[in-house]
């Protein structure tokens, strides 16, 4: 079988805690806080994009980064995040990987997986 390049992401998604305190005097500071964090992840190369969703289908579903560190090492920046400390989202992390084209991002390989042949 040939072999295929692949590139490799960690999605995550911040998802409504369920028990979201309301928004307070303190809530402006703690989405500002928020923001910064996930500029600053950017700005160092963790995360490649993100940004808050257009909710369709779920309601609890707020915002999606993607990482380019490992779903463990995504985990632990996103606990981080101060909107997750404080309460107001759950992280949940997935990796994901897809063929790596001129169309994908950047021009870097993760692995090489066998795919039958067309």
């Amino acid at each position: 079988m040939p072999r295929r390049p692949f590139q490799r992401l960690t999605i995550v998604r911040l998802m409504q805690h369920p028990e979201r305190p309301p928004w307070d005097a303190g809530s402006d500071a703690i989405q500002a806080a928020h923001v910064a964090y996930l500029q600053g992840l950017h700005a160092r190369g963790v995360i490649l994009v993100n940004g808050p969703i257009e909710q369709l289908d779920d309601s609890m579903f707020r915002g999606m980064s993607l990482y380019t560190v490992s779903p463990d090492e995504a985990r632990a920046f996103a606990a981080e995040d101060p909107a997750v400390r404080a309460g107001w989202f759950v992280p949940t992390v997935d990796g994901w990987i897809f063929p790596a084209v001129p169309r994908a991002i950047g021009d870097r390989v993760d692995l090489e997986v066998d795919v039958p042949e067309s």
